[in-house]
């Protein structure tokens, strides 16, 4: 389940724009935010696609749109879904199919790298599940290469010569002398996918056991190097040895590539990584530095036999192999033979390609500037050693790559190239160096391309000729460099020296101290927990650190002397020397460096003694850790005398305080932190922390908002105020939960799987009625926590926002198995089986909540509910009592009450009408209770009262009216408004339209006029009214058709749309009785002349009452809904609301501030 990269192909079916010229910055696109979110994928499941399985089927079907294979390949790679054997089997046949490739361009290319990506993709998940293909699919895929290869020669070569050039009929069969007068602008990465693709199909044609006994030998030399309990000892650390020890004993029955065991064994290695990651067993940094020590290693060994050559000096060799190679990939014969006798040709440095392009994978994936910054220098110690165009290429794409995701931090790529080209002309070079700059703009045509089909902003160096013949270039760029190895140091450094070293220990604590202090501490310099060896994990980080000490000393970011002193330091651990050998050994080393480099600082030969070694600042925190925090107070106090303008100290004491309660002598001490050094944000990051905890959330913005912190928390914490301050400030309340979702983002990006975060971001998409995000993220809490309850429910209940009730069933159903008592989930629970028409179950659940609280009101009115639109008058009645005598405001209740007591009583009829309008003669915007009144004024015959009321009732939603088809049997009172109103009715008689409401909802002013509606060029759907009472036979079907003609008098385009139900669809509808269901979502209704709507139905019976349209914000609506409910149900707050104190545990959100924090 392993994918080769992830660099980017085409998903989008626009022809990209042509790649800017070098002065430009960047292309008109959108911003890429996540490689794992494609609107594709999204679309698909809103569709009803959940699975993996149902996904890739039906992106199957679509493989020759970019957009789709580009979707169709992130859900490959996407390691955590798994697909049966049958899917994948049956897309390898699919992306085998060669014949969609039969035109040249461009575009052709990039869609060529992405559909083999995609079918590497598809292979590698293929390899490692229990799958052996068969040798027909295998010599059918065999094939396929061949024809692959042969485009992409010929695509190679009319690219190099042109676009524009003229078609000639022997294009492709000029002679090879005139092939290299043109410099070839050429896609090595198709190249490398055909050989990766070859030899992996060689590979299979083994005993496939070896492939097995590779995961599980990869698997325990991780282990082993990681230090994670294994069954096997013996197996060596070092990464050369350990590669070694891979490689010894590994034999296959057929002759395979010579660079295809290391690049497998890496593949395997990676494959590991990530699995022990998602296990838990690492984590995402051990991961990611631990595969980056690979990528070191093994290019260290690919270096060194390039070291002592001059640069390009194998481009003639390479350009021999490329054309021999594309002549035995292009003979099938030729291909299969190899394949049985020798060793299959591959490109040279194929294994230094190939983990470039997984530095790049990774690049696109991670989130960690560290691992930006170690894939820049690979990629800049690649360009500089490169012996041929095929690894400047992939070198090149890596930095534009680079500097795309961080155009600040990668600023000196331009002087990079520069750098290069100017290096080649010094090893006079003129034709290498021009090559190179056709080999540049190509590549960054070809990423200009790559990225404007995804819709992505490329940004590219900008092209600053003056600027590159400044005098001082290198040292420009060493402080260019700068912030980069800032970053990887920052990485590596050991806690306690602050500088980088070479093997980092993570502890059980997830503290990390380097490998000597492990050997000295008995307990985490940091939190003070014990260690115990078998819970250590090591990150071996030996050649990278081997590879950038020399910069690291040039950065001033580590003293250049640190190596010696480190290994005087480990001599001495291990031998019988006295403290005053050590001391005279350090006395030496001091002074032989005061006679190396005069300019040395003491501060590099003399151990770093600060105040945080002090034994009464260890006691300070000590006495903190046991919560010991009036003694703490006085320590600090005291030790403050000695450090009278330590930041640190004020700070530590304002956390004293704030734990005391204190927060007026903890914000005297942060203001005075402050004004020593306002740069440093631990100090606002207390003030905001403890502001928050007051309930002060504008205080926590003002101090927060413009200061930029390494500490996550703060922008949770800062996200919180501006969520709570939200609910405060209607007049900003769109701008706060804005900015509460940008904030929430930060944390999210450094913290994933942050709860609290996730949690908060879901109630501000709701707020924002964005469903489709407020899912997102609950689908993300559901994968960290499957059994919370309120999450499920609230997963049911934005999806009843959705109108999509049969899924929401299910997510309220498991939150009640799981927490069987909350009467919260068993109401919601009930109203939704109310709203499916499923009452027996409706009534179970609410006389449940009654046996759990018979005092609870809503279960009564609900039951109310049940009964009323069951027919039951009298029990109807008899609950709804009980709930206006628990609930006297319940003003829904009361009107439900009074009006079926009318019903009931006719002596009375009058008398009770008026208590009713009485009661709700001040309610104006309550649609349920407008509409109650609405009715009886109409009963009462108060038709002036309750036109006002209709009225009011279309202002508060002029888009869903179905309550209106309520009052239809009311024939007067339609016959009184279209007089009134004064609607001349002769037109609609002529085409067969006498019943007065429907004359008046076709012509009454009071409605918004659906063709001036149209005029906003917006989007709706089409409602019909339904009810489907029998299926006579299984060949019966439903169509519905929309058609509409342009207002332009020539326009012979055809508009008509269908929608067809045919017979397992109409079971689903049969015996649900009156429903509304959309047969058409999203339709844009530009300019119409006229629309028609028909329905035509076969073998089947069904009734039809209207049909109407209604806009729509949401295409993923459910396409069923039931209008007699809807206007019955009160409305009843989401789980933030209902249950904010187990939603927002105050105690969850106020312990965002730690000691740790101030003291790191």
């Amino acid at each position: 389940m392993e994918e080769i990269s992830d660099q980017s192909g085409g998903s989008s079916s626009k022809k990209p724009s042509t790649a800017p010229s070098n002065n430009s910055i960047m292309s008109k696109t959108t911003p890429h935010k996540n490689v794992f979110t494609n609107f594709i994928l999204q679309k698909l499941e809103a569709d009803g696609f959940i699975t993996p399985n149902n996904k890739a089927e039906e992106l199957e079907k679509n493989l020759t749109k970019p957009e789709y294979l580009y979707a169709l390949r992130l859900l490959i790679e996407d390691l955590t879904n798994k697909f049966s054997s049958t899917v994948l089997t049956n897309l390898l046949k699919a992306l085998a199919d060669h014949t969609p490739f039969d035109h040249h361009s461009m575009e052709i290319v990039i869609r060529l790298e992405l559909h083999l990506r995609t079918l590497v993709a598809v292979l590698e998940r293929i390899c490692f599940s229990s799958i052996v293909l068969s040798k027909e699919l295998r010599d059918k895929v065999y094939n396929s290469l061949t024809k692959f290869a042969e485009f992409h020669r010929k695509t190679t070569q009319v690219i190099s010569e042109g676009l524009e050039n003229v078609f000639r009929s022997n294009q492709f069969n000029q002679s090879q002398e005139n092939d290299k007068v043109i410099f070839q602008k050429r896609n090595y990465n198709i190249d490398f996918l055909l050989i990766h693709l070859r030899d992996t199909l060689h590979s299979l044609r083994d005993d496939e056991t070896w492939f097995r006994e590779m995961l599980r030998r990869v698997k325990e030399c991780l282990k082993a190097a990681l230090n994670i309990p294994s069954s096997v000892t013996g197996i060596p650390k070092a990464i050369p040895s350990l590669i070694t020890h891979l490689r010894q004993g590994l034999s296959f029955k057929y002759p395979i590539a010579s660079y295809y065991v290391g690049w497998r064994i890496m593949l395997i290695i990676r494959y590991n990584l990530f699995a022990l990651s998602e296990d838990s067993v690492i984590n995402k940094k051990i991961e990611e530095m631990t595969l980056m020590e690979y990528f070191w290693g093994n290019l260290e060994i690919e270096w060194a036999n390039v070291v002592d050559k001059s640069i390009l000096n194998s481009q003639s060799k390479f350009d021999e192999i490329s054309n021999e190679l594309v002549e035995v990939l292009m003979n099938a014969g030729s291909f299969l033979n190899d394949l049985v006798g020798n060793e299959p040709l591959a490109l040279p440095h194929t294994l230094w390609f190939g983990i470039l392009d997984l530095a790049q994978s990774y690049i696109q994936k991670s989130t960690r500037k560290s691992t930006y910054g170690l894939c820049y220098y690979l990629a800049i110690e690649s360009l500089n050693k490169a012996p041929s165009s095929f690894i400047q290429f992939k070198a090149i794409e890596i930095l534009l790559h680079l500097y795309n995701i961080n155009n600040e931090l990668f600023s000196m790529i331009k002087i990079d190239f520069d750098q290069y080209t100017q290096k080649l002309r010094e090893t006079k070079s003129t034709d290498s160096s021009e090559k190179f700059q056709i080999l540049l703009e190509f590549v960054r045509e070809k990423c200009f391309e790559d990225f404007a089909q995804l819709n992505i902003d490329f940004k590219l160096p900008i092209n600053d000729n003056e600027k590159g013949k400044r005098k001082g270039k290198g040292k420009c760029l060493q402080r260019e460099q700068t912030p980069i190895l800032k970053e990887i140091a920052d990485e590596m450094a050991d806690p306690i020296s602050l500088e980088p070293t070479d093997q980092l220990c993570i502890l059980k604590c997830q503290h990390e101290i380097s490998l000597n202090d492990l050997k000295r501490l008995k307990e985490c310099p940091i939190c003070r927990e014990e260690i115990k060896n078998v819970d250590v994990k090591y990150l071996p980080q030996t050649t990278i650190y081997n590879n950038l000490h020399q910069k690291f000393v040039e950065a001033n970011l580590q003293s250049e002397d640190s190596d010696q002193v480190i290994n005087n330091q480990n001599d001495s651990d291990d031998s019988d020397n006295s403290e005053a050998d050590q001391m005279l050994t350090k006395k030496k080393i001091f002074f032989n460096a005061i006679k190396l480099n005069s300019r040395v600082s003491l501060s590099s030969l003399f151990p770093r003694f600060s105040k945080k070694q002090h034994p009464t600042y260890q006691n300070i925190i000590k006495e903190i850790g046991e919560k010991n925090y009036e003694k703490a107070e006085s320590l600090c106090k005291d030790f403050l005398n000695f450090f009278p303008k330590s930041y640190s100290l004020r700070c530590v004491l304002a956390y004293i305080y704030r734990c005391l309660g204190n927060y007026e002598q903890a914000h005297f001490y942060l203001d005075e932190a402050i004004k020593l050094n306002g740069k440093n944000s631990i100090a606002w990051y207390i003030h905001g922390e403890m502001y928050f905890r007051e309930n002060m959330y504008g205080r926590v913005i003002d101090y927060l908002r413009y200061r930029e912190s390494n500490i996550n928390k703060q922008y949770i914490i800062l996200g919180n105020s501006y969520l709570f301050e939200s609910e405060n400030n209607y007049k900003e309340s769109e701008n706060y939960r804005n900015k509460a979702i940008e904030n929430f983002g930060v944390a999210l990006r450094n913290y994933p799987n942050n709860y609290l975060c996730l949690k908060n971001c879901a109630y501000v998409y709701e707020k924002q009625e964005n469903y489709l995000n407020t899912l997102e993220m609950l689908d993300r809490l559901l994968s960290i926590n499957k059994k919370d309850s309120l999450i499920l429910c609230y997963y049911g209940e934005i999806l009843n926002k959705l109108r999509r009730y049969n899924e929401s069933i299910k997510y309220f159903t498991k939150a009640n198995e799981i927490d069987p008592e909350n009467i919260h989930i068993l109401i919601k629970k009930a109203i939704t089986y109310c709203i499916l028409k499923k009452y027996d179950e409706a009534l179970l659940d609410l006389n449940r909540v009654i046996q759990l609280n018979s005092f609870n009101s809503k279960a009564y009115y609900y039951k109310g509910i049940v009964y009323y639109v069951t027919e039951d008058i009298n029990n109807a009645i008899v609950a709804f009592k009980k709930c206006t005598e628990l609930d006297s405001n319940n003003s829904l209740a009361k009107m439900h009450f009074y009006h079926l007591k009318n019903i009931t009583d006719k002596n009375n009829f009058i008398d009770i009408n008026n208590n009713i309008i009485t009661e709700i003669n001040e309610i104006n915007d309550d649609k349920s209770l407008l509409f109650i009144r609405c009715k009886i004024n109409i009963e009462l015959r108060r038709y002036v009262d309750a036109k006002l009321e209709l009225n009011r009732l279309f202002e508060l939603d002029n888009e869903n009216f179905s309550f209106v088809y309520l009052l239809r049997k009311y024939s007067d009172f339609w016959l009184y408004l279209c007089e009134v109103c004064k609607i001349n009715d002769d037109k609609l008689i002529k085409f067969g339209i006498v019943d007065k409401f429907n004359i008046y909802m076709f012509e009454d002013f009071t409605l918004p006029k659906f063709y001036d509606i149209l005029l906003l060029k917006i989007h709706y759907g089409i409602i019909w009214k339904i009810n489907v009472k029998e299926i006579i036979s299984d060949d019966c079907y439903v169509k519905f058709t929309f058609k509409q003609e342009e207002k332009e008098e020539n326009s012979n385009e055809d508009n008509s749309l269908e929608y067809i139900l045919k017979y397992e669809d109409l079971l689903k509808l049969k015996g649900l009785g009156w429903i509304e269901y959309t047969s058409f979502y999203y339709l844009y209704i530009n300019n119409p002349g006229w629309i028609q709507l028909s329905i035509e139905t076969n073998s089947i019976d069904m009734e039809i009452d209207y049909v109407r349209f209604m806009q729509f914000h949401d295409y993923n609506s459910e396409r069923i809904c039931y209008p007699e409910i809807d206007h019955l149900l009160s409305y009843h707050q989401t789980i933030p609301e209902a249950l904010k104190d187990k939603y927002f545990l105050r105690e969850e959100m106020e312990n965002l501030l730690e000691l740790k924090d101030i003291i790191n």
